[in-house]
């Protein structure tokens, strides 16, 4: 196991990246580190995490499961971090914001396409191929994912409250994901041991940690099926907890609307 916890590798395309992004959040903070900052910062530690580590390398070249992990990370974790972490004083995004609150079913066929998209074998198989001229997959993958997430998330916790869709909708929203998930979870586990060749080898397994590739696959599948759910069940009580509390601009601004 020692030569795997030193599998670090910061590719110049994915370090330029995660400078691009922090720059375009400090220009969009006014050149200030606001409090919420802390979690932009986070978000980005966890993507070069997902992208530069060990457990990406184990999920380039050894687990499937390791890979769908990533998956999750960038899409349910990073994207919803960023969009938690914008500040609410700029007017940059507002014309963005204000589009998308009038399509939130846009962000959610993204967000869900996208994950989707990604897992269909010959796309996957394609994607974690060695040929020439396909290097760039990985990264295309990766941006593709964090981009999902930021819109996945923005209706339910966007900069500008205004435009949030009701918390009921957003768990609707939330649990038509889950259902989503649960089945894109559900086929993966029950799919035939060849489906993602690149992982059904044993050779390219090496019997790592004495996993074989079917438990691999069956591990991939329930990942992607429970682990979602749990992450989508909180996001559905944050919201509920929202409503009930009155937490929400839109209700309060319609009950002042309706008293005045």
């Amino acid at each position: 196991m020692g030569p795997i916890l030193y599998r670090w590798h910061f590719d110049l395309p994915i370090v330029l990246m995660a400078i691009g992004l922090l720059y375009l959040y400090y220009k969009l903070t006014g050149f200030r580190w606001p409090r919420k900052s802390v979690l932009f910062i986070l978000a980005m530690l966890l993507f070069l995490l997902v992208t530069c580590s060990p457990p990406h390398y184990l999920g380039m070249h050894y687990y499937l499961s390791a890979h769908m992990i990533g998956h999750i990370l960038l899409l349910l974790i990073c994207g919803p971090l960023m969009v938690f972490s914008l500040p609410e004083q700029p007017q940059t995004l507002r014309r963005f914001s204000s589009f998308l609150s009038k399509r939130a079913w846009l962000a959610w066929m993204t967000g869900v396409g996208i994950m989707w998209f990604w897992h269909i074998p010959s796309i996957f198989n394609h994607m974690m191929s060695d040929m020439p001229g396909l290097a760039v997959m990985p990264l295309l993958q990766a941006a593709s994912l964090l981009f999902a997430g930021i819109l996945f998330g923005w209706p339910l916790f966007g900069p500008y409250p205004e435009d949030r869709v009701h918390p009921l909708s957003g768990i609707i929203y939330l649990a038509a994901a889950c259902i989503s998930c649960s089945l894109m979870g559900l086929l993966i586990t029950f799919a035939p041991l060849d489906t993602y060749y690149p992982f059904a080898g044993i050779k390219r397994m090496d019997n790592l940690w004495g996993i074989s590739p079917k438990e691999d696959l069956q591990t991939a599948g329930l990942i992607m099926w429970v682990p979602c759910c749990l992450l989508y069940l909180g996001g559905c009580l944050l919201l509920l907890r929202r409503w009930l509390t009155g937490d929400d601009r839109r209700r309060n601004k319609h009950i002042i609307a309706v008293s005045n």
